[in-house]
């Protein structure tokens, strides 16, 4: 055979082996966390060709925990080894059906000399993972602040309002999920709610602007999911905490969660309350037809909350787990304002002096909530959950109000008495399955119906010199049923990730209003809608460590029930709230550009809120305002937003939250039509400093910019600087921390705008500045894997 003729058949041979080889190579995706699911980055990690013994890689993964790799056909081990965690080994063979491949890692423990050693890796307190911002509650001074309300109050990137309302930087309202359920709660039941539950109680925060179609259509702006605690280690679980915290009044605070954990059932029982009283201070300057009227109002919430829970587990095999729990919470107590309101002819002739009381002497808002859930798991590829809830709410109120006038000189001009009485009842059952399918490489399938009732009876009666009053007293139901259905598919192709789906509903609602002394005279409002909310996004791996994602979603904001009832309640006679059975929900579109690398990540975004609603406060007859919610026109918004984290040095670590944004309201409503736009920022900085002696200190701050609020009205600048320190004792069984929140007293809600015929200046805050002191101590018998370990690196290798 000629000797070139061969040389050249070596040379084909070698060069189509290594083609086949090259094009034989899979790429898979390494996804590294913990039980809690939080990411173990810079986690090392070795593979190993099973079959002939011998490296193939050796990486480190990156800030989302994750290992990009490609490997030939066979067998192979991970052996994943990092700072806090067990070491652990994974064997796979190539190919898979899957591409990312889910690996948990466990806290290490272990025993030399009969000392216990517990290592602990810096986990950054705010985290950018697949579009979503995380913030761990448990690792920071949130944890010891109080309540759920206080949590989100100085959270990252979360607003809450004067009335209440909880926003993200986005337009439109937000939906809570617990534990990825969403609460169908609302308004007052829904804050009565969070405040029953206990800081010390929550994992972590995780807020979204665009869910996907699996979430509920609620929520325009986005969504914010509390995850709660769980204790999964078998053995017996006690945690109590207890703190004291005060400025203006002293406030008390208890958490004891109890749980008992067996191999395949497990039984949780947790108790808090809340003992104190808040202060508020307000006010409104308003000229309206060019007379002036200053009103102060200080005020006094005197409620306590108390709640209670059990939740049993029962999972007797890795197919089958059951879940039960019922909760009670209440929120009890009187509450007091006084408001003093200079009324003047013109901008300087004072005429009167009015002091107006609302006497809370009575408040009560009980809640009992039961749910059961199956999830059935036949493969790790196909999971069907059911879930079912039921939420009753009963709350009652009586209160006093007096109006007395006074001439300037301090002599008695006339006196009205009013008391008002209200109770509400409100029964929510909603019934979903889901289903969950993986298939193929990087394929994913979700589909889910969710079908779900809401009735809502409010009766409302107002008493004028102790007789009831006809024109403001009556008796309001709402009920409305929805029928969702919802499907989500995701597919992966090397470094390309694309998500489709869509979500639908039928919504039926009806509103009955009728005069309470003369129940024949009804007025209806019905609504039956059928609507669809799409979404979409593709994404990029560009490197290991940089990513980049294009998404769009609709969603909505469907009225809250309290803002339909159309009775009419007065802080003084001089200035209402009232309620409109009239308003329709919401609708937004929103589309998103995400840039990711390493702990950097950049978010572009644009909003478009159609027939959007709001609180309003307008001219209601001759010297009096009401404030209600309408359907006003659109809003639209340009943003950018970064998240960033960095360890400066090993004993301090920072992260940033930065956006600055761009707002166009345009109103369109009865005689109103005009344009506001104005340019925004905001800021929040929070840095975790290891000092000597073992202390901890925190110190987090937030700006806030002169912005456009949700109508006319302009907010002017606010923020916030809390300060941490804490220190545990007792092989970290022990842990205590003292908490100076909102230190200069700068957060507040000060406003100003104008119409044709009200120019409006109002201001105001809380009992935000407050020291706390919290004491947590945790007692329990756990049943680890202990390993008497002996490393050394060869042999690791």
């Amino acid at each position: 055979m000629n000797k070139h003729l061969i040389i050249n058949l070596i040379i084909t041979c070698i060069t189509s082996l290594t083609v086949h080889n090259l094009s034989a190579q899979h790429h898979i995706i390494l996804q590294i966390e913990d039980k809690e699911h939080i990411a173990a980055d810079a986690a090392s990690v070795v593979i190993t060709d099973v079959d002939n013994r011998r490296v193939v890689n050796n990486c480190i993964a990156d800030t989302l925990g994750k290992v990009y790799i490609k490997l030939d056909k066979g067998n192979y081990s991970a052996y994943i080894s990092s700072l806090g965690y067990k070491d652990t080994t994974l064997y796979f063979t190539i190919p898979t059906k899957e591409s990312l491949i889910k690996i948990v890692i466990e806290n290490d423990i272990t025993h030399i000399n009969d000392i216990i050693i517990t290592a602990k890796k810096h986990r950054p307190i705010v985290k950018m993972e697949d579009g979503k911002v995380n913030i761990d509650v448990a690792q920071s001074y949130l944890s010891d602040i109080g309540n759920a309300i206080d949590v989100l109050k100085h959270s990252p990137g979360i607003h809450i309002d004067n009335k209440g309302s909880i926003s993200l930087s986005s337009l439109g309202g937000t939906a809570i999920y617990i534990n990825g359920k969403k609460t169908p709660l609302q308004g007052e039941t829904l804050t009565a709610y969070l405040r029953s539950l206990a800081s010390t109680r929550i994992q972590k925060i995780s807020t979204s602007p665009n869910p996907n179609a699996s979430y509920d259509a609620e929520g325009a702006g986005g969504i914010i999911d509390i995850i709660l605690k769980s204790e999964t280690d078998t053995g017996f679980h006690l945690t109590t905490s207890h703190g004291i915290s005060f400025w203006n009044y002293i406030h008390e605070t208890s958490d004891i969660s109890l749980s008992y954990n067996r191999r395949h059932w497990q039984v949780g029982i947790t108790y808090n309350h809340n003992i104190g009283y808040y202060a508020m201070k307000y006010g409104i300057n308003r000229i309206q037809d060019g007379n002036k009227n200053l009103s102060t109002t200080d005020d006094v919430d005197k409620r306590n909350t108390y709640s209670t829970s059990i939740d049993l587990v029962y999972h007797p095999n890795d197919k089958h787990k059951f879940t039960f729990n019922t909760s009670i919470s209440a929120v009890i107590g009187p509450g007091y304002t006084s408001t003093e309101t200079q009324i003047y002819r013109g901008m300087n002739d004072l005429t009167q002096l009015l002091y107006a009381e609302n006497d809370y002497q009575k408040q009560r808002t009980p809640r009992y909530s039961g749910s059961i859930a199956y999830i059935f798991t036949p493969s790790k590829n196909h999971t069907l959950s059911v879930n079912a809830d039921y939420i009753k709410v009963d709350g009652e109120s009586y209160c006093n109000q007096p109006n007395i006038y006074y001439f300037p000189n301090g002599t008695l001009h006339h006196k009205d008495i009013y008391q008002s009485e209200n109770d509400k009842h409100i029964k929510i059952a909603s019934f979903m399955i889901d289903y969950k399918h993986l298939f193929g490489k990087g394929h994913e399938l979700l589909a889910g119906i969710k079908a779900s009732t809401i009735n809502s009876d409010n009766n409302f009666k107002f008493y004028s010199s102790l007789k009831i009053d006809n024109t403001r007293s009556n008796r309001f139901t709402y009920s409305e049923q929805n029928i969702e259905g919802y499907t989500q598919y995701t597919i992966q192709l090397n470094k390309w990730m694309a998500t489709a789906g869509i979500r639908i509903e039928q919504m039926y609602s009806k509103g009955l209003l009728q005069p309470y002394t003369a129940m024949d005279k009804k007025e209806t409002n019905t609504t039956n809608r059928f609507n669809c909310f799409p979404n979409a996004s593709i994404s990029y791996q560009i490197s290991q460590n940089t990513r980049m994602t294009l998404a769009y979603s609709k969603r909505q904001d469907k009225p809250r029930y309290e803002d339909l009832n159309p009775f009419e309640y007065l802080l003084d006679e001089l200035t209402y709230w009232k309620g409109n059975p009239f308003i329709t929900p919401q609708t937004n579109d929103k589309l998103i550009f995400s840039l990711s690398h390493k702990q950097l990540v950049i978010n572009l975004s644009y909003n478009s809120l159609n027939n959007y609603f709001t609180g309003i406060t307008d001219v209601y007859n001759n010297n009096t305002v009401v404030m209600t919610t309408k359907n006003i026109g659109k809003q639209k918004q340009l943003g950018a937003e970064v998240v960033y984290s960095k360890r400066i040095a090993s004993w301090w670590d920072t992260n940033l939250n930065f956006g600055t944004y761009y707002f166009v309201n345009k109103l369109n409503y009865e005689t109103n039509n005009h344009i506001y736009r104005r340019p925004s920022y905001t800021l929040n900085i929070s840095n975790n400093i290891t000092l000597p002696a073992k202390l901890q200190l925190e110190v987090a701050a937030q700006y806030l910019s002169k912005r456009q609020g949700g109508s006319y009205e302009v907010l002017k600048s606010s923020g916030y600087v809390n300060i941490g320190i804490s220190r545990t004792f007792l092989k970290d069984r022990l842990h205590t921390s003292i908490i100076l929140t909102d230190a200069f007293h700068t957060q507040r809600w000060d406003s100003y705008g104008n119409t044709n015929k009200l120019n409006i200046s109002s201001w105001g805050n809380s009992e935000t500045r407050q020291i706390g002191l919290k004491v947590r101590y945790y007692l329990g018998v756990k049943k680890y894997n202990v390993e008497h370990k002996s490393i050394k690196e060869a042999e690791r290798l």
